[in-house]
């Protein structure tokens, strides 16, 4: 993943030499092989994108939740659990488990 993002290399700036190289990280990797460079070099990469995944579904997030509810754990801890590998506001995932599982839970304390 990180190795198609865009970077600039540049050397020897604002010096008599200015270099700069743009490209992916793939490419930077095979250009820099091939002739590595020599002097002061700053080497810029892109940052992470603000992409358009949608991330894991509803039904994967539920069924990792349910998983884990029945193997004993608090709804919280699950949602903390499910939260740590997602790039998911762990809000979001606290909202969705009290929708699907906050009934469930409070009958089974009766």
């Amino acid at each position: 993943m990180l190795q198609c993002r865009q970077c600039v290399m540049a050397r020897e700036m604002t010096k008599v030499h200015e270099e700069f190289w743009r490209g992916t990280i793939d490419k930077a990797k095979e250009a820099f092989l091939a002739h590595q460079p020599k002097g002061e070099i700053t080497f810029l990469i892109e940052g992470k994108s603000t992409s358009t995944d949608e991330g894991p579904s509803e039904s994967q997030l539920e069924n990792e939740l349910r998983e884990l509810i029945a193997e004993g754990h608090s709804l919280s801890m699950a949602v903390k659990l499910v939260a740590s590998g997602k790039l998911m506001k762990r809000k979001a995932i606290y909202s969705l488990a009290l929708r699907k599982f906050g009934g469930q839970l409070e009958s089974e304390d009766d």
